[in-house]
């Protein structure tokens, strides 16, 4: 598929809120972008492949989880527009990932294939410094997730959430919202319901 100019550009304002590099650094690497469609409920990657891109979701809406042997689901991580998606762990080490990731809503993804962008990145300083804040982003993202999990309570973990995701619990199911929380679909409900009566007005 062909990549619109005005995505593309999107793409490279991304790109330069992590690191800045030259335009014409990033124009360099458009002959290594593709453009995907994918319908709603498809899958970007699943457990079991050895992923290969990274994506910059142009619109749309996906949702990393993990399935345990039992067949439950736990939500890691929901990535929305202008964000970049990967399973990140897997596509370092190249090896086969346990993550799926889901797309919650019809999704427009640029992709670009990881070993080639690092090939070409390699000699040029701009790319490294944003591949190692890429990679800093996403530890800081990995710490700031498990220290909501272990040291807040139920609501202030659903109170950071909307902070973090802002509408995004008026646009997908509330069990996704409450598997990423750690609390069941029940306890959420009670939560948000303690937030209404708390609400001014």
């Amino acid at each position: 598929m062909l990549i619109n100019e005005k995505s593309f550009s999107a793409m490279k304002n991304k790109i330069n809120q992590i690191a800045s590099v030259p335009d014409e650094q990033i124009n360099a690497i458009l002959p290594l972008v593709s453009r995907a469609l994918y319908k709603k409920e498809e899958y970007f990657s699943k457990a079991g492949d050895c992923p290969t891109h990274i994506g910059y979701i142009v619109n749309g809406l996906f949702r990393l989880f993990y399935i345990d042997i039992k067949g439950r689901e736990y939500t890691k991580y929901f990535n929305t527009q202008n964000s970049l998606v990967v399973v990140y762990n897997s596509i370092l080490i190249d090896q086969p990932s346990n993550l799926y990731i889901q797309a919650l809503e019809d999704s427009e993804v640029l992709l670009i294939n990881y070993k080639e962008w690092l090939n070409f990145a390699e000699p040029h300083i701009c790319w490294q410094i944003f591949f190692r804040k890429f990679a800093e982003q996403a530890y800081l993202e990995k710490e700031k997730r498990e220290s909501d999990l272990l040291c807040y309570d139920a609501e202030t973990r659903y109170r950071n959430f909307q902070k973090d995701f802002p509408g995004l619990d008026k646009e997908i199911k509330q069990h996704h919202i409450a598997s990423f929380l750690g609390m069941s679909p029940e306890t959420l409900s009670r939560v948000k319901k303690r937030k209404n009566l708390y609400a001014p007005g």
